[in-house]
């Protein structure tokens, strides 16, 4: 017989293997990046022998690692201002104006989400990179990469807003609050738990970001973190293990990031897609 009790107990052993499996790539990454190469080749899943921690000063010098993380920064807090203000006062516009004007254009961008960046990415080369000559530069990596997220944010922004109850305006209009006033002094702070969410999903995008990036940003002064991965790779073989420690370090700062806004995150998406 199966009880409310034993359905409980089996869920949880299966969260627990599935928190393992979702962790083991990265206990995985983290084992490795503390061998050496030829450990790594003869077994990638055996402990190490001894801890090669000299793959962490080689990974940060082979992959001039100040340089790069200071590029990421640049990209990533970009991105984050401008599709967190740009999405919020969009999706504030499709949330209270009713018009059809208004719902084509929103489910224009919702539509255009379907779309993969593989598919206009020839374009915006051309456009951006051949014609008005912004080659290795990180300004069309972070006008590009507002523009492929801010559908995202007004989808997600939008559920929220839904949520907020209309008169709250209309009281702030009576009292004499002007609409720029009204929505950043009112509806923003209230915008708080699906900002983060929204921020965090757009930083972990422009930080992981590679196809994008490697299109525009050629030399070496002006790559991010996750293009100085492949100064491991040579031709006919792979250094793999400061390649390990350099994934390490790339990864840490999202990661700390993530873990700090987890609470956040669960409350911004719950909000904005029940709610919504």
């Amino acid at each position: 017989m199966v009880t409310r009790r034993s359905v409980k107990v089996w869920l949880f052993i299966l969260a627990v293997l599935l928190t393992i499996l979702y962790l083991f790539p990265l206990v995985l990454m983290a084992m490795n990046s503390l061998k050496t190469t030829g450990e790594f080749t003869m077994n990638p899943f055996s402990l190490p022998v001894r801890l090669v921690t000299e793959n962490y000063p080689q990974a940060f010098n082979q992959m001039h690692f100040l340089s790069a993380l200071f590029n990421s920064l640049i990209l990533t807090v970009a991105a984050c201002l401008l599709v967190g203000l740009f999405g919020s006062m969009a999706a504030y516009v499709v949330s209270r104006i009713k018009s059809r004007f208004v719902s084509f254009f929103y489910y224009f961008m919702i539509a255009s989400m379907c779309a993969p960046f593989q598919a206009f990415m020839i374009p915006l080369v051309k456009l951006y990179g051949a014609w008005l000559g912004f080659n290795n530069s990180l300004l069309p990596v972070i006008y590009i990469a507002t523009g492929l997220n801010m559908a995202f944010a007004v989808f997600l922004v939008r559920g929220f807003l839904n949520s907020i109850p209309l008169e709250i305006d209309q009281a702030a209009l009576i009292d004499g609050c002007g609409s720029i006033r009204l929505f950043f002094s009112i509806i923003l702070p209230m915008l708080t738990p699906i900002m983060v969410t929204l921020l965090v999903f757009v930083a972990m995008g422009a930080w992981n970001d590679y196809l994008l990036s490697s299109l525009f940003l050629q030399t070496q002064e002006m790559r991010t973190l996750p293009m100085m991965i492949r100064v491991f790779c040579a031709q006919y073989s792979n250094d793999y293990s400061p390649m390990m420690a350099g994934l390490v370090m790339s990864i840490t700062p999202m990661l700390i990031f993530y873990l700090l806004c987890q609470k956040q995150i669960l409350s911004g998406v719950v909000q904005g897609s029940v709610k919504g």
